[in-house]
């Protein structure tokens, strides 16, 4: 069978007998002779064709050079052992779980059923001889009668009859189930590890590509299998289902990645993608509330600064020594050089308020930071969650249709 080209391959042998008044004889008086076998030129011969003959070469059983065997009751008896080519239109929508009936549909091409009437000598076409395919289990091989005419094909009205033979067999799938179905299921549910890989790191994506075209290597084994046809097998539409899948989930990837550029450039997240996704739908995935206030500025005590500044207060105003009193030359100093305190003292309480605001913002967008990077796990932990789903319900119908 060559579902490619479409064309069953078998290797026959026909029987056929009809009886001949113009050959009988009396055995009694030719010495008790009861059978002859002649060349078969040597006898009339029906034209008989086989209808869904695809072999160029092949010219009818009728210029064949092989043997009769004669009765003296006037039956002949022709057995011919023959390779035929015939067409047979295969329908790969179950492949590789699929069953092919192939007709051998055998005739008069020139006789009509008024001079030459076909019969089938048994119900069904023997298989005794029938050596075993490793590709195919023949599961029937039953004959049928019929008398029909072709309309304006051939003379109009005039009944042809025929013999035909339905060859019903079914495929072998082990092979094509552990080479081609199974490590596409592997691979499809290899993808889905994708979503587990560190978003930071490139591999992700590159890990991804790698899987999509493994499974598009798979595909074009498959077109090479099978015919060109409109038919679609379901393995077909389930390598198909696949990719679209995996290139989903690669576009989905290249979304978390971007979320987590977003904890670069220190964008506020929105609120209600707060809620929904740090709140909801953790929780519905036993990731827990990963919500915990950030994107909130930090506080720092506030009472240190009061204290700083109510030290600056302090020392805003020189204090009376506790010593003797100084001169006017002494006291000069003594304010001058408080003066000066106060001053350093002033500019440290400066950069202090700019270190505390400073630390407040970077505090600001470490928090902003880790809530996109947590925005980032949600969605992979949702995209894989949907994946699986997909992926599980895809083989659930793949399994429930075969």
């Amino acid at each position: 069978m060559n579902e490619k080209h479409q064309t069953l391959t078998a290797n026959l042998w026909l029987t056929m007998g009809w009886n001949d008044s113009y050959l009988r004889w009396n055995d009694s008086e030719w010495r008790g002779i009861t059978a002859l076998t002649v060349p078969d030129s040597y006898v009339w011969k029906p034209d008989i064709v086989l209808y869904e003959n695809v072999d160029q070469h092949f010219k009818g059983w009728s210029k064949s050079e092989t043997y009769v065997k004669l009765h003296h009751s006037g039956y002949v008896l022709w057995e011919i052992p023959t390779v035929t080519l015939s067409s047979c239109q295969v329908n790969v929508s179950s492949f590789p779980f699929d069953r092919q009936k192939c007709p051998l549909k055998f005739g008069p091409w020139i006789h009509s059923s008024y001079e030459v009437e076909m019969r089938s000598m048994a119900e069904k076409g023997s298989l005794k001889t029938f050596m075993i395919n490793a590709e195919w289990h023949v599961l029937s091989f039953a004959a049928h009668t019929h008398i029909r005419s072709y309309g304006e094909a051939f003379d109009i009205g005039t009944p042809y009859s025929d013999v035909t033979f339905v060859l019903e067999f079914q495929r072998k799938s082990t092979f094509y189930v552990f080479n081609l179905l199974l490590p596409c299921l592997l691979l499809t549910f290899l993808m889905s590890t994708m979503f587990c890989l560190p978003m930071e790191t490139g591999e992700k994506l590159s890990f991804g590509v790698s899987i999509l075209l493994a499974i598009v290597v798979f595909q074009l084994v498959l077109n090479e299998v099978l015919p060109e046809s409109e038919e679609l097998p379901w393995i077909g539409r389930y390598v198909i289902l696949a990719m679209i899948m995996m290139s989903v989930s690669l576009s989905l990837s290249v979304m978390v990645m971007s979320v987590c550029d977003c904890s670069i450039t220190v964008r506020p997240m929105p609120g209600w993608v707060r809620t929904l996704f740090l709140k909801l739908l953790p929780r519905i995935m036993f990731m827990g509330n990963l919500y915990n206030g950030t994107g909130q500025p930090s506080k720092l005590p506030t009472d240190e600064t009061g204290t700083f500044q109510m030290d600056l207060n302090i020392v805003s105003d020189p204090p009376e020594p506790y010593t003797t009193p100084l001169d006017h030359n002494d006291r000069s100093e003594y304010q001058a050089g408080w003066k000066v305190l106060a001053v350093n003292l002033r500019s440290i309480e400066r950069k202090h308020s700019f270190f505390i605001s400073y630390m407040k913002e970077l505090d600001r967008k470490e928090e902003v930071r880790k809530e996109w990077r947590t925005l980032a796990k949600v969605l992979d932990r949702l995209f894989f969650l949907i994946y699986i789903i997909t992926s599980t319900l895809c083989l659930a119908a793949f399994v429930a249709y075969v």
